[in-house]
């Protein structure tokens, strides 16, 4: 297993300490966690690159690292009465088709697409609303609904992009 997976496992065993951490109200702990998980996150591609080692398991598990961090956190924001039900739907919604994309072309194609500009920068949106809303600063909603916006334009960059793929493997 290449050493940038290696960093991704590690960084998805965050995930559960920062959600208890923010559940029993350490706030700063929680931040703290998620942002390891997000330098995490930088890191592995980082490493991933340098190292040559970018791997088709690469290519699904980081991904999937982060919408695992971002849906466990929210969903405790969620059950805590912190973040309304309608903005975690719209925020979830292309996760999920995202993820269901990813697996059908995976599966389907034998086909991995791999990050873009449009969908690091929803990412970045989403690590910096997550991490205003954990830390209840003022303006996390707006930033909040921001990455939501972000995350549903990558979302039909990445659904065009599979839809190229589609046509050049048929």
């Amino acid at each position: 297993m290449s050493l940038a997976n290696k960093i991704t496992i590690a960084r998805a065993f965050l995930i559960a300490p920062a959600v208890i951490c923010l559940l029993l109200g350490y706030r700063l702990a929680a931040l703290f966690l998620f942002g390891f998980a997000c330098l995490g996150d930088v890191i592995d591609g980082m490493v991933a690159r340098a190292r040559d080692e970018i791997t088709t398991w690469g290519k699904v598990l980081d991904p999937a690292a982060d919408k695992a961090l971002y849906v466990a956190l929210l969903s405790s924001l969620l059950a805590m009465g912190e973040l309304p039900l309608l903005p975690f739907i719209l925020f979830l919604v292309p996760q999920v088709a995202l993820g269901l994309g990813a697996i059908v072309l995976r599966f389907g194609k034998q086909a991995v697409q791999s990050a873009k500009i449009l969908g690091k920068a929803a990412s970045f949106a989403s690590f910096l609303a997550l991490g205003f809303l954990i830390m209840q600063w003022p303006g996390a909603m707006i930033l909040f609904y921001i990455a939501i916006g972000l995350t549903y334009i990558a979302s039909v960059d990445y659904l065009l992009g599979a839809l190229r793929i589609q046509s050049n493997v048929s």
